[in-house]
This record gives C-alpha cells, structure tokens and sequence, in this order.
C-alpha cells in the first residue's frame, strides 16, 4: 500500500524539477545570446572581455538555477496534534516585474550599439541599469521560491532554504503584536505583507512578505490567539 501511495510522487517531482530548470535556463539565455553575439561580431571586438564576462554571468545564473531546481523546498514539520491553517510562498509578480522593467534597457543597449556611434560608455551605462534590475528580478525570484510562510494552530512561522536554511517561528500565545499592510500598488493586484511580532528584534518578528490576499492569512492568526483576559474578580 506504501508504494501505490507513493507512486505519483516522482513523477511530480520530476515534472516540478524540469519546469524549473526550464525557467533558470531562460533566465539565462539572454545573457548567453548577448555574450556570444558580442564575442563573434567582427566590429566589437575590443569590447570581447566584457562579452566573455557578460557569457559567464548567464553561465552562473543557469548554474545556480539548476542547485535551486534540484533543492527541494523547505516544508513544515509538525507536532503530532498541529494543524496547517495557512500555508503561503511570496508572489511571483515583483521578481517578473523587475525582470521585464529591464527588458527596455537591454535593448536600447543594443540599438545604440548597433545603429549609432556613440562612444560605448553610453550603452554600456543602459546596459547596466538593466542588469542591476534584472539581477535583482532573478534574486528575489530564487528566493521566493524557496521561502514558505505558515500558520497553524500552535506557532506562525517562516523557513528560506536555498544557500542555507533560516526558520523563525513564534507560539501563537507569545504574540504581541500582528499588522497588515499593503502599498498602492500591492492593492492594485492584490497582494500585500503580514508581520507577526513577539517582542523588538528579527528572532522575535516574522515577516510573510508580498503575499497574494494577505488578509485570510492575518485573520488566522488572530483566530489562534489566546484570549488574555482576564474574567472579572
């Protein structure tokens, strides 16, 4: 009975893995593209180092997307009598955004390039507004991916397992403190952070940040925490 319960597990996994990989691979393509166009155009030639440099860069990104694609995501482990109330990762939405908001600098590195004489200094500064955007898109990508957030009826809890694992979780009768708060644009497409607080430091603070519909997750919290009152004397 074990392993007929356990047989669609590994197709899953495998299905998972692929997807990902999938994705890193594209997150790096770009760069892969740039680097051997600039490496091969006869015309660029002085500019070969940066192009190697720029190759390697998409290099790394694939490499460090396949350890992430293969690395499992970090799950709960609960007591015996705890229960999931609420169990999120962080939105995907910021990290696409970053990346596609750098998609304009790419290119227009690429028109002055190609179609001016401009001194290269002037493409090469676009060029890195870019990729400060987009490598900050595939960072934040990387790291929602591996970070949960969950509720249940005995702690709230985050856990970050990618380069290294981070848990930090609070009992729910130390609570002291529970906020919600949403920007402009977080209330256009629904998305928002909850912070759960014991006391003033991070170790005593869990933050479940860019979460889509924040407000079932804050409202969970507040149904686990015990009624301090105290009955009149």
């Amino acid at each position: 009975m074990a392993k007929a319960s356990e047989t669609p597990i590994l197709p899953d996994r495998i299905t998972k893995v692929a997807a990902r990989l999938a994705t890193n691979a594209a997150l790096g393509l770009p760069f892969f593209l740039i680097g051997v166009f600039g490496i091969t155009a006869a015309n660029l030639s002085d500019l070969s180092l940066i192009f190697l440099a720029i190759l390697i860069l998409g290099a790394a990104i694939v490499a460090i997307g396949f350890y992430g694609s293969v690395l499992t995501r970090p799950s709960p482990t609960l007591m015996p009598d705890e229960q999931i109330h609420q169990l999120r990762h962080p939105s995907m939405k910021p990290a696409m955004a970053r990346i596609a908001m750098s998609v304009p600098f790419f290119l227009a590195a690429a028109y002055v390039i190609a179609f001016t004489y401009l001194p290269y200094v002037y493409p090469f500064a676009v060029f890195l507004a870019g990729l400060f955007l987009y490598l900050r898109g595939v960072i934040r990508y990387w790291i929602n991916h591996h970070t949960i957030y969950y509720v249940t009826n005995r702690r709230v809890a985050h856990a970050y397992k990618f380069l290294w694992l981070d848990t930090t979780e609070i009992p729910v009768g130390s609570i002291n403190a529970i906020s919600e708060t949403r920007n402009f644009i977080e209330m256009l497409t629904g998305r928002g952070s909850v912070l759960v607080a014991s006391g003033i430091s991070d170790r005593h603070t869990v933050r479940m940040q860019e979460i889509d519909d924040p407000g079932p997750v804050a409202q969970a919290i507040r149904a686990q925490i015990p009624d301090r009152r105290q009955p009149p004397g």
